[in-house]
């Protein structure tokens, strides 16, 4: 098992200690993600906006500005015109306005404009916009109750005093996240919520095995207060959290550098997912839980959590 301790385990870096410094680092991040949020707001795709996503492909090769104008012709002149390769055949066309199904949809229109002789629609998706509001919503709701149901875990399996910290630890995640949508300026759809539910899973797993090792550490008999005991549990799981974080992260920077579209913004939301959760997790959801240790004035209360 020595081949896996990267890190030694005899450390003692005083992680707690200095938790009032990135706090506020945490504080001004999440206070700029949320003005960027209301000010600027994300720049949401037709999954919630309603629109349609359609791929044409030409038999001959067609420079992209003529494929533009075709597109404009029908009408849709802020559509998305993309190459999907270097043969100038094959496009990629988002449109956000409204479209309707049937004769009246972009993907009919398009055929019908360019001839069927001339190209193909080799697939096509249209959202509606009630659709889109309705999925928006869908989303909202679903990272409302991946909040709600990881507080609840936490407080079953640990005790109450655990579940604020990795509660707040798991907004301040997704937060930072979001705002990485709102500054870049890129597509919110789908797969941002399906990044930012990804991050928080992965950020409260981090968390909980910190609190695995500060219950271990009370079962056998550690006499420490709970802010020298979890900060013995971080240096004690240091190397692991190196190890998962940092192959991890190699492993999704392939994805970030060499894909394009969906993919890779879902590549690099996760590169600060996982960067952003482990910092969380050492400097907010562990002091966090050491204030509300003391808020609630019961210093032999960890010794409870002993008994889960």
């Amino acid at each position: 098992m020595k081949f896996f301790q990267f890190i030694p385990n005899n450390l003692n870096i005083d992680f707690v200690g200095k938790f009032k410094l990135f706090v506020a680092i945490s504080t001004l991040s999440v206070a700029a993600s949320l003005f960027g949020m209301f000010t600027k707001g994300f720049n949401f795709g037709i999954d919630f906006t309603g629109g349609a996503v359609v791929q044409i492909k030409y038999k001959q090769p067609t420079p992209i500005d003529e494929v533009r104008k075709t597109v404009d012709a029908l009408g849709d002149e802020g559509a998305s015109v993309v190459a999907m390769d270097k043969t100038d055949q094959e496009y990629l066309i988002t449109a956000r306005q409204a479209t309707k199904e049937g004769e009246g949809s972009l993907p009919v229109l398009l055929l019908n404009k360019v001839g069927p002789d001339k190209a193909s629609i080799t697939q096509a998706d249209i959202v509606g916009p009630k659709v889109g509001s309705e999925l928006k919503l869908s989303a909202i709701r679903s990272m409302i109750y991946t909040i709600i149901l990881i507080m609840v875990y936490i407080w079953l399996r640990f005790d109450f005093r655990f579940a604020p910290g990795a509660t707040v630890a798991l907004v301040h995640d997704m937060t930072v996240a979001a705002g990485y949508y709102v500054f870049t300026g890129r597509e919110f759809d789908i797969t941002a919520i399906a990044a930012l539910l990804t991050i928080a899973g992965y950020g409260v797993n981090d968390t909980i095995v910190i609190y695995d090792r500060v219950r271990e550490l009370i079962k056998l008999g550690d006499n420490s207060d709970l802010a020298q005991t979890i900060n013995k549990a971080i240096n004690l799981t240091l190397s692991r959290t190196v190890i998962t974080s940092g192959v991890t992260f190699l492993s999704v920077v392939p994805i970030a550098v060499f894909c394009s579209g969906p993919i890779q913004d879902f590549a690099e939301t996760m590169l600060i997912g996982i960067f952003v959760g482990t910092y969380s997790t050492y400097y907010i959801a562990a002091p966090l839980t050491i204030y509300v240790e003391k808020w609630m004035g019961k210093k032999q209360a960890p010794r409870r959590v002993a008994s889960v």
